[in-house]
């Protein structure tokens, strides 16, 4: 496997550097195999979203889509994919940003249940619990 960082998949999504995108997209799709796959872990995954959500027309549609899509590669293996998939599936439906899906997911993966925010967005769904004093 071959480690790919944030930027990598920015330039080759957005296609968006006359110099980088297209040695990146060349380089994507000529050296990754099934055999030989790039490998995406959690936290690039959430920095590319992050980066993404920023931009004009990357809605949360769009941006489910292409998490979807960077989930069913043939050539990518997404590290803690069960966590990404199913924090995927609580982002389309939910009103949190796919980073509080994800680390809840980790969380509960982890035995760690709830997950305790300051997020009111995030506290309105499970398994967010808002932070109280009192608690």
């Amino acid at each position: 496997m071959i480690g790919l960082d944030t930027n990598i998949l920015a330039r080759y999504i957005l296609d968006d550097d006359p110099h980088w995108s297209q040695r990146v997209s060349q380089f994507l799709e000529t050296q990754l195999s099934v055999q030989k796959p790039g490998y995406i872990n959690p936290i690039t995954l959430v920095e590319l979203v992050w980066i993404l959500r920023r931009k004009p027309g990357y809605n949360r549609t769009k941006l489910a889509a292409i998490v979807d899509g960077l989930l069913s590669s043939d050539v990518l293996v997404v590290g803690e994919a069960a966590a990404v998939e199913q924090a995927l599936a609580s982002f389309k439906v939910g009103s949190a940003g796919f980073a509080d899906y994800l680390i809840a997911e980790l969380n509960e993966a982890a035995g760690a249940s709830p997950t305790i925010t300051l997020d009111h967005r995030a506290s309105k769904n499970p398994p967010f619990v808002l932070f109280s004093q009192e608690a």
